[in-house]
């Protein structure tokens, strides 16, 4: 067979790489990332500082639930921190309470008198203020006329001689009405209070119905504390709302110093380290198990 002589140039239709195609880059070409310029800082077993530095004096009014103010302590090493520092009482009312007030309506019943002592002067009548020629009636150190010692309500009017009355700013009622539209009604039962009336916090009272709101105990003339407008004797009060030291148990009260420190509330002068007492306030400290303790003593 025929074939092309040796050496003989290629033939024209022989396909040829793309012009576009971009070569291979060698692999040798290839280059490393750079290094990081900054080396990764090394792990560090210390105990991360306590974030939240101290704080200025808080107002009197305390938050119901207190911020976390603090990380997660680790109880396999010391927590390091500050105790925030106030200056006052963390909410609550101040130190003392209020006393009720009682009041009663004048009731009496009126005295007739059938002549003018000899040589007495002719009385006159309070109401018409006319002098009187026969019997007259005393009470509450004035004098009537029979017919006109009544009761001032004038869709009433009874005689009061003989059933007796109960004084108002207005005058002289007869007991029904004085229950029926004078009388208070008492804030607790809603029952009209006919005779002693105890007024506190803007309302009226039965005497034995104005008791402390948790234990039930009467306040006669005791002091009482109000919380959510409702009445508590001192010592449920205190148990109830003031904020207690975390280190002594007491009442944190009116003026006190105090430290905020762990989710816990101190005096200032309980704050100190759990082993040797020693003052941190202001200090920096570390906690184990929840309690403060020094540097010194912190391990």
């Amino acid at each position: 067979p025929f074939g092309a002589p040796a050496g003989a140039p290629a033939p024209f239709s022989t396909p040829t790489a793309p012009v576009s195609a971009p070569a291979p880059t060698p692999f040798s070409s290839v280059q490393a990332p750079a290094p990081p310029s900054v080396a990764p800082a090394p792990f560090s077993a210390a105990p991360a500082p306590f974030s939240a530095a101290p704080a200025a004096p808080a107002l009197s009014t305390f938050p119901k639930s207190l911020p976390d103010f603090q990380r997660p302590i680790d109880f396999q090493r010391p927590f390091y921190g500050f105790g925030r520092l106030f200056e006052t009482r963390p909410g609550g009312a101040p130190k003392g309470g209020s006393t009720a007030g009682t009041s009663a309506p004048r009731r009496g019943r009126g005295v007739l008198n059938t002549a003018v002592p000899t040589g007495g002067r002719i009385p006159l009548c309070g109401s018409c203020n006319n002098h009187i020629r026969g019997p007259f009636i005393t009470a509450l150190g004035k004098i009537w006329c029979p017919e006109h010692f009544v009761c001032v309500n004038a869709q009433c009017r009874r005689p009061l001689q003989d059933i007796g009355f109960v004084e108002d700013d207005k005058g002289l009622y007869c007991e029904f009405c004085f229950e029926q539209y004078l009388a208070p009604s008492c804030s607790k039962c809603n029952a009209k209070v006919k005779g002693d009336c105890l007024n506190a916090i803007g309302k009226h009272f039965h005497p034995e119905c104005f008791t402390c709101a948790y234990c039930g105990k009467l306040f006669g003339n005791s002091p009482f504390f109000l919380e959510d407008a409702l009445p508590y004797c001192e010592a449920d009060w205190n148990e109830l709302f003031t904020t207690k030291c975390f280190s002594c148990g007491f009442p944190i009260e009116a003026g006190d110093r105090w430290v905020e420190a762990l989710n816990n509330n101190y005096h200032s002068q309980c704050f100190n380290c759990t082993m040797c007492k020693k003052n941190l306030e202001g200090q920096s400290f570390f906690a184990k198990g929840g309690r403060p303790f020094c540097k010194n003593h912190a391990r």
